[in-house]
């Protein structure tokens, strides 16, 4: 039950992130607004980890690294589709690559999952489809499924190295994704011409949205340390879930009723994965 809870907290944090980022995003460069949350994002991270359990192995540290490259390109792919397309389009197609890589993975490595666990995992996936619909897309969806497409597979790589990193090897590996990250999205924002940071205003979103989203990924990462990759992966990838209702309290967008369905539907395949 701890993997499974460590994911779901890991995607509330990620979806608290992710609505902060959205507001950055919408005025800001995708790369810079990632770019400005890592530096805060990496801070937290070497902060934790220092005073966090275990100890600084390379291994676990290189895992992280090569984590941070793929997440470094999911997060500005993200910020991307969600600036140029619908979160309706971009959020089910990553969440649902999210999960479902981490899965193939454990599977091709030799892990069995119960009939349980498997339709849980169905379950909880049909769902996030449910939640994040949105019949009103306009011309914004084949941008969105591109880019959506692109940041999902990066992300589930991305976890799949962070399930390679032991306990022993306690929270170091997330310094090395988030610092890796930061890495490349400045030296992208450097040849590209962009702001590498964000100013004003903005820039209080972006820190909340860093910090928390690397507590997101201690919380992920910890999971992976302790249980099934499966079901840690499926429970990180609700985190559109909380977006979506922080959306609808805070910004006027309506919470409609197949959504509410579709959290339902989470909610059972969450369960059925506990029950195992």
């Amino acid at each position: 039950m701890m993997p499974i809870f460590l994911g779901l907290l890991g995607s509330l944090v990620i979806g608290t992130s992710d609505f902060f980022a959205r507001y950055v995003a919408r005025r800001n460069h995708a790369a810079t607004t990632a770019a400005t949350g890592l530096i805060f994002a990496t801070s937290a991270a070497v902060l934790v980890a220092s005073f966090g359990p275990g100890r600084f192995l390379g291994a676990d540290y290189l895992f992280g690294c090569a984590s941070g490259v793929a997440s470094g390109c999911a997060l500005g792919l993200l910020y991307r589709g969600l600036a140029v397309s619908s979160v309706a389009v971009v959020s089910p197609i990553v969440a649902v690559l999210l999960g479902a890589i981490p899965m193939f993975w454990e599977v091709i490595t030799g892990a069995s999952l119960t009939a349980g666990v498997l339709s849980g995992v169905l379950v909880a996936l049909f769902g996030l489809l449910v939640t994040t619909f949105d019949p009103a897309l306009g011309d914004r969806v084949k941008q969105g499924v591109i880019l959506g497409f692109a940041s999902g597979l990066c992300f589930g790589i991305g976890l799949v190295f962070m399930a390679q990193t032991t306990v022993e090897g306690g929270l170091w590996p997330v310094v090395g994704q988030r610092s890796t990250a930061l890495i490349i999205l400045i030296g992208f924002c450097t040849v590209r011409g962009l702001p590498r940071l964000v100013r004003g205003h903005a820039l209080r979103f972006s820190a909340a949205a860093g910090i928390l989203g690397s507590v997101g990924v201690l919380c992920y990462t910890a999971g992976f340390q302790r249980g099934s990759v499966t079901a840690v992966a499926v429970a990180a990838s609700v985190f559109p879930i909380p977006t979506a209702v922080l959306a609808a309290t805070f910004d006027n967008d309506s919470l409609r009723w197949w959504q509410i369905v579709g959290i339902g539907l989470v909610v059972t395949g969450i369960g059925l994965i506990a029950r195992g």
